[in-house]
């Protein structure tokens, strides 16, 4: 009897390692020991849109935690990322006391790295805090006038506009107000017209009456022979009289 035994061929796949994070390029300093506030600023400029987190350690122990990414225009002006890079922590008297002991670590939150931050004398930080801290105060008040200034730029443009808008409508309304005025206008002139036109029947009313009159009396005074001619010559009295109404009506509806 014979036994067939199979080996199992076993597939080995590559090895893909994963892609390895560019290393940390940490760069920064201690500004200034202003009273019991410490100034610095630390970025990564393999990764300036991520903020470092600074650690103050006292005798090897973690004291405080800080993040850098409080803004400060000269940083952005001499270069360093956004200027969001900076940051600041309030040491207590006992953390004062113990300065000579203190030590200030920054860490990259991707890889982990670290930059020791030197913390100077107190002479030294006392001579740039002279300098340094008056002058961030200086350039983060202009930074807050530049803004304003550009908020104060868009309320003129936001207002220019409602002027602009304002001004369209009114010039609307004053076009309807002047249509208005000319129909009222017209109306008037028509109510005039049509009250001469009223006045002028009156008075033609009273002359056809007076006439009617006086064509009553010659009727009755008249002789016979001459009562036709009579007749003729009221009818023609009555026409010339209809048509002077008419071309009077026509002159006052067309002028």
């Amino acid at each position: 009897m014979t036994t067939a035994t199979h080996q199992d061929n076993e597939v080995r796949l590559p090895r893909i390692d994963a892609p390895k994070p560019d290393p940390a390029k940490l760069n920064g300093r201690i500004d200034a020991l202003d009273g019991n506030r410490l100034h610095g600023w630390i970025w990564d400029e393999a990764r300036p849109d991520q903020p470092i987190l600074v650690k103050l350690y006292c005798d090897g122990k973690l004291a405080l935690e800080a993040l850098a990414d409080q803004s400060r225009i000269d940083l952005r002006r001499n270069g360093i990322g956004d200027g969001r890079h900076a940051f600041s922590m309030e040491l207590d008297d006992r953390l004062i006391a113990a300065r000579g002991r203190l030590s200030v670590v920054g860490v990259s939150p991707a890889t982990g790295s670290e930059l020791e931050l030197r913390l100077p004398a107190a002479d030294e930080l006392a001579a740039e805090a002279a300098i340094a801290v008056p002058l961030a105060r200086f350039f983060d008040k202009v930074e807050v006038l530049i803004a304003l200034s550009r908020r104060a730029q868009l309320a003129q443009k936001e207002l220019n506009e409602k002027l602009d808008r304002i001004a369209a409508r009114l010039e609307e309304n004053n076009a309807i107000a002047e249509a208005t005025k000319a129909e009222a206008e017209a109306q008037s002139e028509l109510v005039r017209r049509l009250g001469e036109l009223d006045v002028f029947q009156l008075r033609f009313d009273g002359t056809l009456r007076g006439f009617d009159e006086r064509l009553a009396a010659i009727r009755k005074e008249a002789r016979a022979p001459l009562r036709q001619v009579t007749v003729i010559l009221g009818f023609l009295s009555a026409l010339a009289a209809a048509m002077s109404f008419v071309t009077l009506a026509v002159t006052l509806w067309g002028g």
